[in-house]
């Protein structure tokens, strides 16, 4: 067997496995502050776990189980639209961190000890841990991720983070009615805030997308299915390479970090010895991510 193919096969089973190991970690972080704080808080925290917690409320049905009821349908419209080789990561992380929830809700050791505001402190830092851990290797846990890819394909214009504020928002009103509290919201709120900021450090998230430049023979296919799964615009520049005077084609898109890992992956499954440069975007405007004129309104 060639060296060069030994090595590469190897360092590719070594990354897997990191990435198994970062990503199991996260889960079990994700879990016991959902099932350890979250969960005995009854605290909906916005998306599919808030949903859960809300007809556990009623049924006494296992939050974990219920999570994985609700994204059955999602896992099967998300296979038909993008293929099922696309979601298998994300339906690892319903089913574990599914498992692993109703297992850490069955011990609830501080149920009886801590307050609401301190569940929902410590509830949402592990959240946003484990999430971070999860994110970071192009895992997902499902529920609101998969309804907002379906919405971002109707809804291209619209923002990730405005449409994640209107969902949560729904189900933590919808808490606050049933529980027939209003300090509920606030529970929420705090458990919001924490796991979104720890999150968005993790993730080194801001308001910044990131402008991709690829250099690769194979152009005319990585275009082609950056479109068709990241759904992002492509620009094909052509360039000069200066050193070897050679003329080569450039391909250059925008995207959100959440798609980096997925863009990786695209580029070594076509050409891993593509040349790839990532750069941060300090204000992207137009189609997919701003306005030049937040909420304008054209005057007839």
């Amino acid at each position: 067997m060639n060296l060069s193919v030994f090595k590469f096969r190897k360092n590719k089973k070594l990354k897997f496995l990191s990435e198994a190991i970062v990503f199991l970690v996260g889960v079990v972080i994700f879990a016991a502050g959902t099932g350890l704080f979250i969960t005995p808080g009854r605290i909906a925290v916005g998306g599919f776990t808030g949903i859960s917690i809300i007809i556990n409320y009623f049924t006494k049905f296992p939050v974990g189980t219920i999570i994985i009821i609700l994204n059955i349908p999602m896992f099967i419209i998300c296979a038909k639209i993008f293929g099922i080789k696309f979601i298998l990561k994300t339906i690892a992380g319903v089913v574990l961190s599914s498992v692993l929830i109703d297992i850490f809700s069955a011990f609830r050791p501080f149920k009886n000890e801590l307050s609401f505001e301190l569940c929902a402190l410590f509830g949402g830092v592990m959240q946003g841990i484990g999430l971070g851990l999860v994110y970071l290797n192009g895992y997902t846990t499902g529920g609101t991720d998969l309804v907002i890819w379906l919405l971002k394909l109707k809804f291209p214009n619209v923002t990730t983070g405005f449409l994640l504020f209107i969902l949560d928002s729904i189900v933590v009103t919808v808490a606050a009615i049933v529980e027939r509290d209003a300090q509920a919201v606030l529970y929420s709120a705090i458990a919001i805030f924490s796991y979104t900021k720890v999150l968005d450090t993790i993730l080194g998230a801001t308001d910044r997308a990131n402008l991709a430049f690829i250099i690769s023979g194979r152009y005319k296919d990585l275009a082609d299915r950056i479109m068709q799964t990241l759904d992002r615009g492509v620009t094909v520049i052509d360039s000069r390479g200066w050193f070897t005077k050679e003329s080569k084609t450039m391909i250059m898109c925008v995207i959100d970090r959440s798609q980096i890992y997925t863009l990786r992956s695209i580029i070594n499954e076509y050409d891993p010895s593509a040349f790839f440069i990532l750069a941060d975007a300090r204000e992207v405007i137009g189609l997919g991510f701003k306005d030049i004129v937040p909420n304008n309104n054209k005057k007839k």
